[in-house]
């Protein structure tokens, strides 16, 4: 009696495990069909957008913008690269052809200098300001400069490689230190060292940053390569660019343009898919502090930072010298820091000299730091609609991409028949060019909260909003300080190349000027101005950084 008992409690047990497991299973299934059907959903929706905003792009070619000579129609634009597809495949391949090896340089060496400097925090702070300086070098200044130094081809990938390195730099550095405590205590107890940490916790905690990084360098490398063949190439997207604006052939300029976002779009959304393929894992780590250093007195941080800051001083001042004397630059075009100091301080025209100078920097300041400001604001308000809406990010991310990797230069016309040669015109811009890194890197750290903390809110039954704001943004912080201090420097040569482009004013005309005068005292003086002020500009975003971080997310402080 009590065996047959014992045997109908198990049979019983086991049909009601059955029955739970065929239940789990169930909703698992139900689970994987609903998110199939969304995501069916989602790319028809966003299909029907983009063909709809196709269609409003012909008409309004059609009616008015052609006439206006502002952009084509798609039909002009497919018709001319179907009729001349010989002409823009091998000019294609020539620009992509030197894209690909700056991107690639720019991004090895990037890599290897992170790392660097994340294993020898003393090394970046000496460093670290001559990496910015080399990103905050003028484009319209540095490119002559190139070609006279290097061959064409070399000067070219040089300024790709440029373009490049410094986002991935920050970026990967991000993702370094983006490595939690408590894997990186356990490591230590188990008598790990730096390098083991590295290789086991660090690269694989930034794999994520590092491809962002590596798609922003995308849309970098793509604009470097069009910008260098501005002056003495034969071949490339850059050449016919420059021939369809001077013949007034509007279908070219856009084909172009279509060609150039391509070049940029197509590596960016491959590296976006590689990133979602080998890190899965991102979004589902523990975010465990860092044990926290024990503080220092404001005197010893105070005097670190000044022994730092001049030793920084002194490794750029050297490198300017040693540029110089290496690559045996005339002295006629070649100027050196004695020489600016004479320019700034000891000749007879010194005064005017400086006034000059400080009048063209009080509006490139304000056309950067408007332009500042709006470019991260919009960068932030649209990683927070494309996480929060997907259909907006499918639809939005392409004219992002375009709007990052279409050379300024065509945009321009667009920009100044709309909103003027005045300040807002100068404002757009110069947001174009600095909202891309914020919202590439913003979307990616509000995608990648930990799993246990987005269920933690969700328990408390917390909206959509709430959830954003308590949780997402916080953990954002380290994304979103490295996107402003990127975007600092960024918006000062966006400044600058909307100051020779379109407004005739500020340090970017003052450095054309000089530069078709052959005045190169004066272009070397006007360029190390504006390194200097981007240095102070790149600080100051550091400082609001450090402080806020400090507070918020510990562990991410070298």
């Amino acid at each position: 009696m009590s065996v047959s008992l014992g045997m109908s409690t198990r049979t019983l047990g086991s049909d009601r495990s059955a029955a739970r497991a065929a239940a789990v299973s169930g909703e698992r299934e139900r689970l994987r069909r609903d998110a199939r059907r969304g995501k069916l959903r989602g790319w028809l929706t966003t299909l029907l957008v983009s063909i709809a905003m196709l269609v409003i792009w012909e008409v309004a070619a059609d009616l008015w913008l052609s006439d206006r000579g502002v952009i084509a129609a798609p039909s002009a634009i497919i018709e001319s690269l179907i009729s001349d597809s010989d002409l823009y495949w091998r000019n294609f391949t020539a620009t992509a052809w030197i894209a690909v090896r700056g991107w690639f340089i720019g991004n090895v060496l990037a890599i290897l200098v992170a790392i660097v400097f994340v294993q020898f925090p003393a090394f970046e702070s000496i460093f670290l300001r001559l990496a910015l300086t080399i990103f905050c070098l003028p484009l319209v200044a540095v490119n002559p400069i190139l070609q006279l130094t290097f061959t064409p081809d070399t000067a070219k990938v040089t300024l790709a490689a440029l373009a490049v390195f410094f986002t991935t730099l920050v970026g990967t550095m991000l993702g370094l230190r983006s490595a939690d405590g408590g894997p990186l205590t356990m490591v230590t107890a188990w008598g790990g060292g730096s390098l083991s940490k590295l290789a086991l916790i660090r690269i694989p905690s930034g794999i994520p940053a590092i491809i962002t990084g590596l798609q922003i360098g995308a849309a970098a490398a793509a604009l470097g390569a069009i910008f260098s063949e501005f002056i003495g190439a034969k071949t490339g997207l850059g050449v016919l660019l420059i021939n369809g604006l001077m013949s007034l052939d509007l279908a070219r300029v856009w084909s172009v343009a279509v060609l150039v976002t391509a070049l940029a779009a197509i590596p960016y959304a491959l590296l976006g898919a590689l990133r979602r393929w080998v890190a899965p894992w991102s979004s589902t780590i523990s975010t465990a502090p860092a044990q926290p250093r024990a503080p220092h007195s404001l005197l010893r941080r105070t005097v670190t930072g000044v022994v730092f800051t001049v030793a920084s001083l002194v490794v750029i001042v050297f490198a300017w010298w040693a540029y110089l004397k290496v690559f045996d630059l005339s002295p006629f075009v070649g100027k050196g820091p004695q020489d600016v100091y004479e320019f700034l301080s000891d000749s007879p025209e010194a005064a005017d000299n400086r006034s000059e100078l400080i009048g063209a920097l009080g509006t490139t300041l304000l056309h950067a730091g408007v332009g500042y400001i709006a470019g991260l604001v919009i960068g932030v308000l649209m990683a927070v609609a494309f996480v929060t809406f997907p259909v907006v990010a499918r639809v939005l991310t392409p004219l992002a991409v375009a709007l990052r990797s279409v050379p300024i230069i065509v945009l321009i016309p667009l920009l100044i028949l709309a909103l003027g040669r005045d300040l807002p015109g100068v404002v757009a811009i110069t947001a174009i060019v600095t909202f891309f890194p914020t919202l590439a890197n913003t979307q990616t750290a509000l995608g990648q909260v930990p799993a246990d903390a987005a269920v933690l809110m969700r328990s408390y039954d917390s909206s959509v909003w709430t959830s954003l704001w308590r949780l997402q943004l916080p953990y954002a912080l380290p994304s979103l300080f490295a996107s402003a201090r990127i975007a600092a420097p960024t918006a000062i040569l966006a400044a600058t190349l909307a100051e020779w482009l379109a407004t005739g004013d500020g340090l970017g005309h003052t450095i054309v000027s000089a530069r078709a005068h052959s005045e190169y005292t004066q272009l070397w003086a006007a360029a190390a101005v504006l390194t200097v002020v981007s240095l102070i500009f790149y600080a100051i975003v550091t400082w609001a950084e450090r402080a806020v971080l400090r507070r918020y997310a510990p562990a991410q402080l070298a």
